[in-house]
């Protein structure tokens, strides 16, 4: 059973799985297509686009997922201030260790300016 590729006008590519029936009237066998689905574009993949086969069930209950939750509004709010303040706080201590790693790096400067000083020096001797 070959899978048959079709572009329509639009550009969109459908799969059909293809099969030939011999019709013993006409004498001459008959293609029979059986519609599969979408092609992907970008993977190559087959997507149904029927209904109940394709589609992934919802879940409820216990094992809904959380973004498939009622929408408490509230609690989200809450949720997203209490991520902004601990961002906040990180933020708040790179930034403190950024102020002293570069005074360090400011006293390192001195330190050679002097070494190279004197190494000038004595070179000039």
């Amino acid at each position: 059973m070959p899978i048959v590729k079709y572009k329509n006008q639009s550009g969109l590519v459908y799969a059909y799985d293809q099969t030939s029936v011999y019709d013993a009237q006409r004498k001459q066998s008959r293609p029979v297509r059986k519609y599969l689905g979408r092609v992907d574009p970008e993977t190559g993949e087959i997507i149904s686009t029927k209904g109940k086969r394709g589609r992934p069930k919802k879940q409820t209950g216990n094992n809904a997922d959380p973004g498939n939750e009622a929408k408490d509004y509230k609690s989200l709010y809450e949720n997203a201030a209490k991520e902004l303040d601990q961002t906040k706080k990180e933020l708040a201590t790179v930034t403190r260790q950024k102020e002293l790693l570069e005074k360090k790096a400011e006293e390192l400067m001195q330190v050679l300016r002097s070494i190279h000083s004197q190494v000038s020096s004595v070179k000039g001797i």
